[in-house]
Order: structure tokens, then sequence, then C-alpha cells
């Protein structure tokens, strides 16, 4: 049986600059400070964990729980009203509906979401391109601070779900950040988008057919 995890921004949707500049706003008003957003490019980190760094060079006497919480409420304010102006197909990654449908319709094959963001502003994102994973195994940083964590989460939650044993664990998904934390576990990483070479590596998962022959899987049954 193979697992696959699939993660949300890069592989899935395609929003970090919206994202990122949600994010920031909605830290910078919950805590009222300025930040140097030219810093924060890309979150090479989970959003809790970078908050949580935030918070290290900002303290502040609010526990640490009820930032979060009231950072995230802001967060999905901002970002509810930049996905609504925008039409979904320019957010959605290319052939992302398509490649989950199909793995779906393995049956040696079991997929799981993963995300680096917290579940809520995932869950969001994934609801305004039209993919529906409310029934699918999901893991985020709502779960656990690091990537490597919320890939083993996930692997574990799939093997719940699914009541089966996995001989491979493959990611699909964009950035050093999770080719590293791909590493860590010893899971196979398919490097999807631009951002990274990698022997296994794909413009989008329109071209998964390339990334399975070349991770030696047959068709789906």
């Amino acid at each position: 049986m193979n697992l696959l995890l699939v993660d949300v921004d890069g592989a899935l949707v395609n929003a970090q600059g919206i994202d990122m500049s949600c994010f920031l706003q909605a830290i910078e008003d919950v805590l009222h400070i300025t930040l140097d957003k030219s810093r924060y490019q890309e979150k090479w980190v989970t959003d809790s964990a970078m908050l949580d760094d935030i918070l290290r060079q900002f303290p502040v006497e609010t526990s640490r729980s009820i930032i979060h919480r009231q950072v995230e409420q802001k967060y999905l304010d901002y970002l509810a009203d930049k996905l609504t102006s925008l039409p979904a197909e320019t957010v959605l990654s290319k052939g992302a509906r398509e490649f989950l449908e199909l793995m779906g319709t393995r049956q040696d094959t079991h997929v799981a979401i993963t995300s680096g963001g917290w579940a809520a502003v995932s869950r969001m994102k994934l609801k305004a391109v039209g993919i529906d994973v409310s029934k699918m195994t999901f893991a985020s940083s709502s779960d656990a601070p690091s990537r490597t964590e919320i890939m083993a989460l996930a692997a574990f939650r799939a093997k719940q779900d699914s009541g089966m044993t996995f001989k491979r664990r493959i990611v699909f998904a964009e950035g050093e950040w999770n080719q590293r934390a791909s590493q860590e576990l010893g899971y196979d990483f398919v490097a999807v988008g631009k951002k990274l070479s990698h022997h296994t590596h794909i413009p989008s998962l329109s071209y998964y057919q390339a990334a399975l022959s070349r991770l030696n899987m047959s068709d789906p049954l």
C-alpha cells in the first residue's frame, strides 16, 4: 500500500502572495506592531512556528494560545475577503483536482493532505478552489509546529483511517523545507512547481504520471 502526502500550498493551491500579506497584516493588527515585511517573503516555516518566532521578537503579556487564536481569526477574515474577489482557477494549482480524484480511485493508494498553514486557513483555500478534503486524512500546523511532525502525524492518521500498513510514503510538495522534512522521515519526495530542482520533479500535478513512472508505481487499478 502506498501513502501519498500532498501539501496544500504549492501543490494544490497557489496563493502564497495573498496568503503572506494577509497573515502579516493579521499579526500586525493583533500585536500592534510594524513588521519588516522584506524578511517574510515565503512561509518556509509553518504558521504557528512563524508566529512564535515573531512573538519572541515582540513579547506580549497575553498568553500564546490567545494570540494564536486572535491572529488566526484576523487572518481568516482577510483571506476570505481576498479569495472572494479572485476566480478559483487563478488560485487552483494546475491538475490538482484531477490528481486527487484519480489517486482516490487507486486500490493500492491512500491520500493524505498536509499543510504548514493552520487547518481552518488551509481548508478555506481548498474550499475556494473546489477541493473537498472533509473525508480525507489531514494534518496541519494546527496539530504540530514543524513540517516533519505534520508529515509524521499525517502518516499516523492515514494508518488509522485506512487500517493499512504502508510500504511507501511519497510527498508531493514544493520547497526545500518540505524536501528536508521528507528526508528526515525517510519518505520519497516529488518536487512540485518551480522552486526546487530535484531528481523527481514535475511543474505541476498535471504531470503526475511522469512522477509515478519515475517512482515505479503502476497505473491506477
